[in-house]
């Protein structure tokens, strides 16, 4: 486990966010802040089904794009393979995963990043990305189908 020592303005970003965070979305929360740093929590879909969203914050950020999985359901199923298995899928929206079982979803191109994205942004791209892939359960059209 890598240890990151944020810098002041990292500092007041994240406090910002995490007060956002449990205004807006209180079912989400920020872990090892001194470390590691990510979000995660628990979201039930239009459908009722219920996901485990992640959110790595890297040391760049607010600079550079944090990693976006969908850790649950493990491993999460698509309409004729696993998700995981499109690996880097502009189609699917989705980049090559680097935590076994977990989806890694494409939130924003790292080019496109910008700090004014923010951890709710991102959590409510990857509510939109489940919805979508939802949509692709039913006939397996390629979940960019249902994005714009």
């Amino acid at each position: 486990m890598s240890t990151t020592v944020w810098r002041p303005h990292q500092q007041l970003r994240l406090a910002q966010e995490e007060y956002a965070l449990r205004a807006n979305l209180p079912g989400f929360s920020f872990h090892d802040r001194t470390g590691s740093t990510y979000v995660s929590g628990w979201w039930q879909s239009n459908t009722n089904r219920t996901y485990e969203i992640r959110l790595h914050l890297p040391r760049g950020y607010p600079d550079e794009a944090p990693s976006t999985y969908v850790s649950y359901p493990t491993p999460l199923m698509g309409f004729d393979k696993r998700i995981e298995a499109y690996g880097t899928s502009h189609a699917m929206h989705t980049y090559e995963t680097d935590r076994a079982g977990w989806v890694k979803v494409c939130i924003v191109r790292p080019e496109d990043w910008s700090a004014a994205y923010s951890v709710i942004k991102v959590l409510r791209k990857a509510m939109l990305w489940i919805t979508a892939y939802e949509c692709h359960l039913d006939d397996g059209r390629p979940i960019e189908n249902f994005l714009m």
